[in-house]
């Protein structure tokens, strides 16, 4: 029998929070790992006051507008990496034959997978982010309207699940070629980089792909059209951003019940 919903919910966190509280028991590597995390972004906000040292604004974008942006697009990168951190391991458990005592468990694999790994260096990045928005927003005179907070917060879960599941489909490669999944999926967490500005700043080609192929325009520059009240024509399409998430998350459960059947175990 499958196990409800709710109870497979409080797995998950309980599985996630194990990991973390391991972690904690390196106070020295945890506060290096917080700060570390926070420092990968000191090139991003170095090139935007350079550029903003020269020129009021960017195709119309102030500093502080960029920087909400940045902030939105943070957020749920530093939250995959404390709650979807697993996939990465995928590729090791099918190489070394761990993947069997996955599946011999009795809770979904891929609920397993998903929680085979959680880092509390993506803390670092969650401060970050926020601590941008409420600058940002202050900066910016924002009045936001009680339905905009609970957009921004559904928002960032659809932006988690998006990412996350975004990481889980390249993953997934690993069950027919071990040795380039890593790759795609380095070379896909590296994009998510362009999320953090606006896709009118790129050429049409990227703005495509941002918006339609590896759709993570909607981590903030589609959110940020609404919250921002930017008067854009495809505004429109922030207001469907949190079901991206969802139909992305779909399209990896499918993509990892495929993948599954093409798994031959390691005494194959």
């Amino acid at each position: 029998m499958f196990a409800r919903p709710s109870r497979l919910v409080w797995i998950y966190f309980r599985l996630q929070l194990l990991h973390l509280r391991s972690q904690l028991e390196y106070e020295a590597d945890f506060w290096v790992g917080i700060v570390g995390a926070a420092m990968r972004h000191v090139a991003g906000f170095l090139f935007i006051w350079a550029v903003f040292r020269q020129v009021p604004q960017v195709h119309g974008w102030t500093m502080w507008e960029l920087l909400f942006l940045y902030g939105l697009a943070i957020v749920p990168m530093g939250l995959v990496e404390l709650f979807y951190d697993g996939p990465w391991r995928l590729s090791e458990l099918i190489n070394e034959g761990r993947l069997d005592r996955v599946l011999l468990r009795p809770l979904p694999a891929g609920l397993q997978v998903v929680t085979e790994a959680s880092s509390l260096h993506g803390v670092g990045s969650v401060l970050l982010g926020l601590v941008l928005l409420v600058r940002a927003g202050s900066e910016l005179h924002l009045s936001l309207a009680p339905w905009q907070y609970a957009f921004a917060a559904v928002c960032m879960v659809g932006s988690v699940l998006l990412v996350g599941s975004l990481f889980f489909i390249t993953q997934c490669l690993a069950f027919w070629e071990p040795s380039t999944t890593m790759s795609l999926c380095t070379l896909v967490q590296e994009m998510t980089a362009l999320a953090r500005f606006p896709v009118t700043l790129y050429e049409q080609l990227f703005r495509v792909l941002l918006t339609w192929v590896i759709p993570f325009a909607f981590i903030s520059y589609f959110p940020g059209l609404v919250l921002l009240g930017r008067p854009e024509a495809n505004a429109w399409l922030g207001y469907g951003s949190p079901l991206v998430g969802v139909v992305v998350t779909f399209v990896a459960a499918r993509v990892w019940g495929f993948s599954l059947k093409h798994y031959e175990g390691a005494g194959s």
